[in-house]
């Protein structure tokens, strides 16, 4: 059994949250090595199953543990293995800094403990969940900002933008943006922008069907230079274009 199920947060929570997540596999299921991308999204989760599970071998997330994970900014891997229960909550970029204001950048490439109790109390698999978790965040947010437009901005662009024009359209100095990005993500503007142009040429990889596509879609996504093209994948991917073209099926 392998279950993977979204549920989409109130629409007042859009801004920050992208989805709340469930995944399950029974007792048959055969363990797998699920590979990871870079990635701008940060979660918090907690594992409800009997099974502990390993990102990248050196950090193990035990039964009964509530757990938060930052920007990606290389290749990584989780196992994902039987009697698995996995709920979560995906943050937008910049999303997660809105309702907790702690450092992020300790949390780049990295997942780590994370102490909310009442939190963790509210996590059971029913029908309920979506509307627990939409009342818990919106009592989190009676004091909380918008976050800065960053995110917005890079990601309506896909990635195609310099800091000077995001600069320019955030209405900022180079400096506060600077400081904006590593508070709110933990990296800086110009590593943000080139994650986001790599998640969408991922995407767009990922269903290609014919090799002749290739360097169309990495032009469309502002890689002018092959090199630098496969250059940037491996580094985000962990693998080639020509290996993740026309996309293997991860779990």
């Amino acid at each position: 059994m392998f279950t993977y199920l979204k549920f989409e947060p109130a629409p007042a929570l859009k801004h920050c949250i992208d989805f709340y997540w469930l995944l399950q596999t029974g007792s048959s299921y055969k363990p797998v090595c699920v590979p990871l991308f870079a990635d701008t999204s940060t979660d918090i989760f907690a594992n409800l199953g009997s099974s502990p599970a390993a990102f990248n071998q050196n950090c193990l997330m035990s039964p009964g543990g509530l757990y938060v994970g930052g920007t990606s900014t290389c290749a990584g891997f989780v196992n994902s293995l039987p009697n698995s229960i996995f709920i979560g909550i995906r943050f937008k970029p910049c999303g997660l800094h809105t309702i907790y204001k702690f450092p992020l950048v300790e949390l780049v490439n990295n997942i780590i403990d994370f102490h909310d109790r009442e939190l963790l109390l509210l996590l059971d698999v029913d029908a309920g969940l979506p509307a627990r978790l939409d009342a818990y965040f919106f009592s989190k947010l009676t004091s909380a900002a918008m976050p800065a437009p960053i995110a917005k901005v890079v990601l309506g662009a896909k990635g195609l933008i310099s800091v000077d024009q995001l600069a320019e359209k955030c209405n900022v100095s180079s400096r506060t943006l600077e400081r904006q990005a590593y508070a709110g993500l933990g990296i800086g503007p110009k590593e943000f922008i080139s994650i986001v142009r790599f998640q969408t040429v991922l995407k767009a990889l990922q269903k290609m069907r014919t090799n002749g596509s290739m360097m169309q879609v990495a032009y469309q996504a502002g890689y002018y230079d092959p090199a630098h093209f496969t250059r940037e994948v491996k580094k985000y991917a962990g693998l080639t274009p020509s290996l993740i073209f026309p996309g293997p099926r991860f779990p």
